[in-house]
């Protein structure tokens, strides 16, 4: 996958801007939360996600929706001249994992250490999490596993980056993170400084487009930069994960005329 797309990558420089044929949309000004709003939520039965609109609007899919996760086909990847790959900020940080009964969320025990930057505002890291299988598809295929790193900008917008997760080496970056899982509601401190540097794959290409919380309230105006090249957790460090969240996926969502750009590393 990663050849082809940088193959189309340099063929479209080469030939000019390739248009996808899709409509423009524009983001709405600012997320309102980072986090769901309600505990009546599922990912499976009477509370699962086709039923999340009774829990907020938002999740109900209508002709104007711009709702997250997508599947990313790469054939129809645009590339944008003004898209700008994302730039990380992040340095070495402990954090402590937060089980609230749906993902394994792990929160910075030092606010502001970490940053991005993208299309020119700067996004402070808020926590960062995991979905299995993975929410976005690419190509229609899912991913073992997906983490999605949350930032929040001082206006309110928020900003997600993701990065699939297939079983092959260990990260050592995440050992102690994936050693830890809590129990459903309760916290632990790792003691372990993570960069979150060494969780991004080097030289990807990314998917830009413009979504949402994949998680109710499933608020608009996320701006989503997703990496397409994997990077690896032992089978073992995916079981730590699994055996207490197996299946906390959305589905994918319809585009409805948005644009998904392509855009090379920095």
């Amino acid at each position: 996958m990663n050849h082809s797309i940088a193959s189309r990558l340099a063929a479209a420089a080469i030939g000019g801007v390739l248009l996808v044929g899709l409509a423009g949309c524009a983001a709405s000004t600012g997320a309102s939360s980072t986090k769901p709003t309600s505990t009546t939520w599922s990912y499976g039965g009477a509370d699962g996600p086709a039923h999340w609109g009774a829990v907020a609007n938002a999740c109900m899919d209508t002709a104007e929706s711009q709702e997250s996760p997508i599947d990313i086909v790469t054939a129809s990847l645009g590339i944008n001249a003004a898209a700008t790959p994302v730039q990380t900020h992040y340095a070495s940080t402990t954090f402590h994992l937060e089980n609230h009964g749906h993902t394994i969320e792990a929160v910075p025990d030092v606010a502001g250490a970490n940053t991005i930057e993208l299309d020119g505002t700067t996004y402070t890291l808020q926590q960062f999490h995991f979905h299995a299988d993975s929410e976005h598809t690419v190509d229609g295929v899912h991913s073992d596993a997906e983490l999605h790193l949350v930032h929040k900008a001082t206006d309110g917008g928020v900003a997600v980056l993701a990065v699939f997760l297939q079983p092959g080496a260990a990260s050592e970056a995440l050992a102690q993170l994936f050693a830890s899982v809590p129990a459903q509601g309760h916290e632990i401190a790792l003691s372990t400084p993570i960069d979150l540097t060494n969780i991004i794959p080097a030289g990807s290409v990314s998917a830009q487009y413009d979504g949402s919380l994949t998680t109710p309230p499933c608020t608009e105006g996320v701006r989503w930069n997703v990496f397409l090249n994997p990077v690896t957790i032992s089978a073992e460090q995916l079981a730590d994960f699994t055996a207490v969240y197996e299946d906390n996926h959305r589905p994918v969502q319809p585009l409805h005329g948005r644009e998904v750009d392509a855009v090379p590393a920095k």
